[in-house]
């Protein structure tokens, strides 16, 4: 990874994974701080957030920046502003966490220090991600219809028509590896 170079390039979209460090499940129980982490970096920096779906240790965006070299700004602003807000004891318990750990590099002992990006090349790519968004939840077995996650930007979508509301259902019984 020492020699990884980010594509900074307007006018594309950017696919991201986003980690709480040790996968500690925090996101869901604090979703409004994170909705509020995402709008104070909508009012700072010019992107379009294309989709979502939030998970309890983890979240997924598809987001179009204005300028390109801003994305890591915007998702550091998303992480700070998130670690800002949080319970004065689970910011303690974090770096406690954190202060018995090998690796320095988390983010407080909150976020892991990385995320994952991919430059969205095409269509066909747009489309797979954002279908891979909205089908996380289902995959991750916290729900067996992707409709009843509401973590998520596919209600939006479903609303707008891009998908049905049945869309990525299965039966409850399939097993995943």
């Amino acid at each position: 990874m020492a020699n990884y170079k980010r594509i900074f390039e307007d006018n594309y979209s950017y696919f991201f994974t986003i980690v709480t460090h040790n996968r500690m499940p925090i996101l869901i129980d604090n979703i409004d701080l994170l909705r509020e982490s995402f709008r104070l970096s909508k009012s700072k920096y010019a992107y379009e957030l294309e989709a979502v779906v939030i998970l309890p240790d983890h979240f997924h965006m598809i987001l179009t920046p204005k300028i390109a070299r801003d994305y890591p700004k915007i998702i550091s602003h998303i992480k700070r502003s998130f670690l800002y807000g949080l319970d004065k004891n689970l910011k303690k318990s974090a770096k406690t966490a954190l202060s018995r750990s090998k690796s320095k590099r988390e983010h407080s002992g909150i976020w892991q220090s990385r995320y994952y990006e991919h430059t969205i090349r095409d269509e066909k790519d747009f489309k797979i991600r954002f279908d891979y968004i909205h089908f996380n939840p289902v995959k991750h077995q916290l729900v067996s219809k992707v409709n009843d996650w509401s973590y998520s930007s596919f209600h939006k979508y479903v609303k707008m028509g891009w998908y049905d509301s049945a869309w990525g259902n299965f039966d409850e019984n399939i097993e995943f590896e």
